[in-house]
């Protein structure tokens, strides 16, 4: 998930608030690292812990599916083969095949709706990962806008944006024009800070 959320497009944001005269004043710009501010940004991390809690619950009842289908699967094969394995009667054969073209339709069933429960369940965390992604680029547009009219910038460029030949947007520029860490503070402001993440023993990991 937190790929996903990373995932953010070259932005280059103007600042229509601030009227500048081009005979008097020239143009302010800023840059902005848009991944850090992303990262950094408490609403993210929160959202993003919630978001992996609601796959995780989502992957566990998916592997429970998972197992009740194998588990058909698995008296289906047994079914079909006893049906015709000659050890046994005609009219016990005969049973065993009805009952293995009734394990049959279970097993498809189940994996309709596996595939069903999956698709759903993709579609509802992109969803809401778009509501979230939407949420958080309103809060940082918000605040570039009014740093903008209290500092008279006119242009604002996304630094840790790329060109379509993957080439820096933004191929040099100072840090004095870098607004990330004032805007990151500003967004922040109030905002609880996300729980901290629990420290997975790499041995643990790796079993």
């Amino acid at each position: 998930m937190k790929k996903m959320l990373l995932n953010v497009l070259m932005v280059l944001a103007v600042c229509t608030g601030v009227e500048l005269s081009a005979q008097n004043m020239p143009l302010k710009i800023a840059v902005i690292d848009m991944n850090r501010v992303f990262q950094e940004y408490n609403k993210t991390k929160i959202n993003e812990a919630k978001l992996k809690k609601q796959a995780d619950i989502y992957k566990e009842y998916s592997n429970q599916l998972a197992q009740s289908l194998n588990k058909l699967r698995q008296e289906f094969i047994k079914l079909r083969d006893d049906s015709q394995n000659m050890v046994y009667t005609a009219a016990e054969r005969e049973n065993r095949r009805l009952n293995a073209q009734e394990k049959y339709r279970q097993t498809a069933a189940k994996e309709a709706e596996l595939r069903e429960y999956n698709r759903e369940r993709q579609k509802q965390l992109r969803d809401e990962y778009e509501k979230l992604r939407s949420s958080i680029l309103q809060d940082i547009s918000n605040v570039v806008t009014e740093k903008c009219l209290a500092e008279g910038y006119g242009l604002v460029l996304d630094k840790s944006g790329r060109t379509l030949n993957n080439i820096p947007f933004v191929v040099y520029s100072s840090k004095m024009l870098d607004i990330t860490d004032s805007v990151i503070k500003t967004l922040n402001m109030g905002q609880n800070k996300p729980a901290p993440q629990p420290v997975v023993n790499k041995k643990q990991e790796g079993r």
